[in-house]
């Protein structure tokens, strides 16, 4: 999932454990979510699909908003799905529940896994924090709407991990977040 800059510790990660993985998932077509992309596939031949979801696709052509912060940007073949709202997925016995959460990007979404209470929020919530909406296409209306009808409605001991910090809890930014008070 969002394989960052450094894909290297990942790959060797993999590896080491003996591990086959053959699909990326992606919360949100920002660069610094799939820059390390092309050196996990390099290293990882059995990595061939990439999910993101529909409406991040025009954000992926035009290089994840690469430009505005790099002097290069990485232009990438189609993903191979595009995702949907309170799509399914299957890791083995896991069951992981697509949750379109528009505001960061158009397509951001979150995978939440209601077997282990983990959700993985990408940039939409951080611990006490929310994700930037000073980017082209974020809206802070659609984020803050987002949180509240996806995210504080997930059961209060579910684990957010986000993109970026630690991890926190929905009890916790119910309560907490700076942001809904």
């Amino acid at each position: 999932m969002d394989p960052s800059f450094d894909a290297d510790p990942v790959a060797e990660f993999i590896q080491q454990k003996g591990l086959k993985v053959s699909t990326v998932l992606l919360t949100h077509g920002h660069f610094d979510h799939y820059y390390g992309l092309p050196s996990l596939q390099s290293q990882l031949p059995e990595l061939k699909h990439v999910l993101l979801h529909s409406a991040d696709l025009e954000l992926w052509n035009a290089g994840g908003s690469a430009q505005v912060f790099l002097s290069t940007v990485l232009h990438l073949p189609q993903p191979d799905r595009l995702l949907q709202d309170e799509e399914i997925l299957y890791l083995g016995n896991y069951v992981i529940r697509v949750l379109h959460t528009p505001g960061h990007t158009p397509g951001s979404v979150v995978f939440y896994i209601p077997e282990i209470a983990t959700a993985f929020c990408g940039d939409l919530i951080f611990y006490h924090g929310v994700g930037r909406t000073d980017m082209p296409g974020s809206n802070y209306r659609q984020l803050k709407e987002s949180i509240q009808n996806k995210i504080f409605t997930l059961p209060p001991q579910t684990t957010l991990i986000s993109g970026h910090g630690p991890a926190t809890s929905v009890a916790e930014e119910v309560e907490n977040n700076p942001f809904f008070h």
